[in-house]
């Protein structure tokens, strides 16, 4: 996710009597830097957008299909898989495609920001040694291309979806719910991954390969059920497996997420975005000298 230099200046360069007094003030606490982000971000909404719809149109620009690649890539995959795993796991082809692709989306949106949030800060590094930017900004834009992404994707599909075998529930109201808990985590892993690999850079291939093998660790494309017993308690220490079941439930099962199936993830998502703030605020200074 590459940024032109023509974009929108974000924050105009600090002047040399301002850089003094930031280094002579006093360190702040921790909830004093998450009030001044949040302050900083509300100053760049505007540049944000403009980031996140230049972003998609660069991904789609001379592509004849343009935005209907948002539906036809997962549906394709999602062809493919039902077609294998259906047979492999003796299901009915309909309904096992409505089950495949309330796991497949969440996942795609789960990796694709991980990915491309964790590059996010040196991929950009030349904006940040230019001019003043909020070091979440680069994770945020790129976690708000992908969610962009993968609420036309998921719309798309529970438009296919109801014709081909989804029964309609009061439970889809809750799917917006279920979007913003993963948004707050893939965010924050975003923002953990890119100030790492800020040290680290072959981090970037590691994350690709984890997150392959990762994949059919978690019952995307086939059902818990299809687990022995005695292993089914690994796949409940796996906090992605949360995310998706949240989905499964309100889309694919019809029904309320009890408690714990509404308060884990959104634990996770809470104690994950306050650990890579608080990475953020101890690195924040010496970020911009490892670019």
């Amino acid at each position: 996710m590459e940024l032109q230099a023509e974009s929108t200046t974000i924050i105009a360069p600090k002047s040399e009597g301002t850089k003094k007094k930031s280094a002579t003030r006093p360190r702040e606490s921790f909830l004093q830097f998450i009030a001044r982000a949040t302050r900083e971000l509300q100053h760049v909404k505007f540049a944000l957008a403009s980031f996140v719809i230049n972003n998609l149109r660069r991904r789609y620009r001379r592509s004849i299909l343009g935005f209907a690649w948002s539906l036809l890539n997962p549906l394709l995959t999602m062809v493919v898989l039902t077609t294998v795993f259906s047979l492999l796991f003796h299901r009915n082809a309909q309904n096992y495609a409505v089950f495949v692709f309330t796991g497949l989306l969440p996942w795609q949106f789960l990796s694709d920001s991980i990915i491309n949030g964790g590059i996010s800060i040196v991929q950009n590094e030349h904006f940040l040694k230019k001019v003043y930017i909020p070091k979440t900004f680069f994770p945020l834009v790129a976690v708000g291309t992908e969610g962009v992404n993968f609420a036309l994707s998921l719309s798309s599909m529970l438009i296919l979806g109801l014709f081909i075998g989804l029964h309609p529930s009061p439970t889809l109201l809750l799917v917006p719910l279920a979007v913003a808990v993963l948004t707050v985590f893939n965010l924050a892993m975003a923002i953990a991954l890119s100030i790492l690999t800020i040290y680290f850079r072959d981090l970037t291939h590691i994350i690709k390969i984890v997150l392959s093998a990762a994949f059919y660790l978690v019952p995307i494309i086939y059902p818990l059920d299809q687990i022995p017993a005695q292993f089914r308690s690994y796949f409940f220490l796996n906090p992605i497996y949360y995310f998706i079941n949240l989905f499964r439930v309100t889309i694919n099962d019809g029904r309320l997420p009890t408690a714990p199936e509404w308060l884990i993830p959104v634990g996770v998502a809470s104690l994950a975005m306050a650990a890579s703030l608080y990475m953020m605020y101890k690195t924040e200074r010496d970020l911009i000298y490892r670019l």
